[in-house]
C-alpha cells in the first residue's frame, strides 16, 4: 500500500495532521456488481470524450463542498458534479457503481489552507485518485502536510488551555459559486498525548474579503488542554520547598556563622532554578504567566532576604556601649505591640540558663533594649512576616490556576 503524506497543523503538543472527510452514504453502494471492463470504457469515453466534458468548468452555479476534519487522517473533500451521473443510464448504472480518475480529468474544488505557515498553496495531488459515484458524488483525499500558527495564551501556565485553528479557504472562487460546508471534527483515530488532551472543537463559517468579491473560508477551533502533573511535581512543588528555604533563615543564630552563607546560597539556587524553569514557558511577550510573575517575586524576597541579613549580622556585632537609634527603638517597641513580645534578658547563674523578665527602673516601666535583643525581635519579625507573603502568594497562585483549569 503506498503511502503519502499526512496533513497537520501546529498545536500545543507539536504537530496534529488535518482531515477533512465527507460523509459515506451512498458512495460504496452496489460494492458487489461485477466489474467489466469494456463497459467502463465506454462509460468514460461517453463522458469524457462524446458528453465534451470540461474539467475547468465547475458543474453548477454554486458547487457546495463538504469538509470533515479528521484528527490524525488525511484531508478529503466531497463534492457533487451532474456532468458525471450516470444513474439514470441502466446500461452502466447497474455493472459500474463508481468509477476512479485524477484530478486532471474532471474540475475540483481550488482549496487552501490559508493560516498555514510552511505552504500557502492550492491542496493538489496529481497521484492520488479521486473516487466518482454513480450519483455523481466525488471524493478525494488530497495528500500534504500543513503548519498553522497558534497564538499561545501562558497566562496560567501549566494548567493552561490552548486553542488552535485550521483555516480551509478557496482560492479563486467567491462564494457565490462555491458554498464551503463545514462538517464536523472525529476523533475516531486520534491517540491521546501525554502532555495534552483533547478536549472541545467548534466550526464556523465565515468571509473573507478579497477586492470586490468575498470568499468563503470554514475555521476548525481545536481546544487543548494541558496534562498539569508532570509540570507540577517537576516544577511548582520545588519551587515552593526551594521558596520557603529563604524564609528559614532568620531562625539561625546570629553566631552560628552560617546565617549569610545560608541565604546566598538559597538566592543562587533560586536563581539557577528560575532559569530552568524559565526555559520551559513557552516564550511569548502578549501574556506574562502567573507562575513567572511567582518566581520573580520569590526571587525579590531572597534578594531581600540577603539584605536584610547583613543588616541583623551588623546589628548582631554592634558594640554594647554603642547607642540604638531612635527610629530602630521605635520600630522593636512596634514590633513588640504587634508580635506580642516580650524583651527578655538572660542571666547566667552558676552554669544554668535562667531567663527573667527586665526589671525596669522605678521612673521607668520599659526595659533596657539592647543589640542582641533587636536581633532576636528582627529575626522574628522577618520570618513571620516572610512566612505570611508566602503562605498568602502560593495560595493565591495555586487558587488562581487550579480555578481557571476547572473552569476551561
Amino acid at each position: 500500500m503506498r503511502q503519502q503524506p499526512k496533513a497537520r497543523a501546529v498545536s500545543p503538543s507539536g504537530l496534529i495532521f488535518l482531515c477533512l472527510s465527507p460523509p459515506s452514504t451512498g458512495l460504496f453502494s452496489n460494492s458487489d456488481a461485477a466489474f467489466s471492463y469494456s463497459l467502463e470504457n465506454d462509460l468514460r469515453t461517453l463522458i469524457f470524450t462524446t458528453n465534451s466534458y470540461n474539467r475547468f468548468t465547475r458543474p453548477e452555479a454554486q458547487v457546495a463542498v463538504t469538509a470533515e476534519l479528521n484528527l490524525l487522517t488525511l484531508t478529503s473533500l466531497n463534492w457533487s458534479d451532474a456532468r458525471l451521473n450516470w444513474s439514470g443510464n441502466p446500461t452502466y448504472s447497474t455493472d459500474i457503481p463508481a468509477f476512479y480518475t485524477t484530478q486532471d480529468y474532471v474540475w475540483v474544488p481550488s482549496l487552501s489552507v490559508t493560516n498555514s505557515v510552511s505552504d500557502l498553496a492550492v491542496i493538489s495531488d496529481n497521484t492520488v485518485v479521486i473516487r466518482v459515484a454513480k450519483d455523481g458524488t466525488l471524493q478525494w483525499t488530497p495528500g500534504g502536510v500543513y503548519e498553522t500558527q497558534c497564538t499561545t495564551d501562558v497566562t496560567y501556565y501549566p494548567f493552561d488551555t490552548q486553542t488552535c485553528s485550521i483555516t480551509l479557504a478557496t482560492w479563486g472562487y467567491t462564494s457565490i459559486e462555491i458554498n464551503l460546508r463545514g462538517s464536523k471534527v472525529d476523533t475516531t483515530y486520534y491517540e491521546a498525548s501525554g502532555e495534552w488532551e483533547f478536549s472541545t472543537y467548534s466550526i464556523s463559517s465565515s468571509t473573507r474579503a478579497f477586492g470586490s468579491n468575498s470568499l468563503p473560508q470554514i475555521s476548525f477551533q481545536l481546544n487543548f488542554q494541558r496534562r498539569p502533573y508532570f509540570q507540577v511535581m517537576n516544577t511548582i512543588i520545588p519551587m515552593i520547598l526551594l521558596a520557603s528555604l529563604s524564609v528559614f533563615v532568620f531562625q539561625l543564630p546570629p553566631d552560628s556563622g552560617e546565617k549569610m552563607g545560608y541565604s546566598l546560597t538559597t538566592l543562587l539556587a533560586f536563581a539557577v532554578y528560575l532559569t530552568l524553569v524559565s526555559a520551559n514557558i513557552p516564550t511569548t511577550s502578549i501574556n506574562t504567566s502567573c507562575l513567572s510573575v511567582y518566581l520573580i517575586i520569590m526571587l525579590a524576597m531572597g534578594v531581600t532576604s540577603v539584605l536584610l541579613t547583613i543588616y541583623i549580622l551588623k546589628c548582631h556585632h554592634s558594640p554594647e556601649d554603642k547607642p540604638i537609634p531612635h527610629y530602630l527603638k521605635v520600630f522593636c517597641e512596634l514590633v513588640g505591640k504587634i508580635s506580642c513580645i516580650c524583651c527578655k534578658k538572660k542571666n547566667v547563674v552558676d552554669g544554668q540558663d535562667i531567663e527573667e523578665k527586665v526589671k525596669a527602673p522605678v521612673e521607668n516601666n520599659e526595659p533596657e533594649l539592647t543589640w542582641q535583643d533587636v536581633t532576636k525581635i528582627l529575626d522574628n519579625f522577618f520570618f513571620k512576616l516572610y512566612a505570611i507573603i508566602l503562605l498568602l502568594l502560593t495560595l493565591s497562585v495555586l487558587l488562581a490556576l487550579i480555578i481557571d483549569y476547572n473552569i476551561s
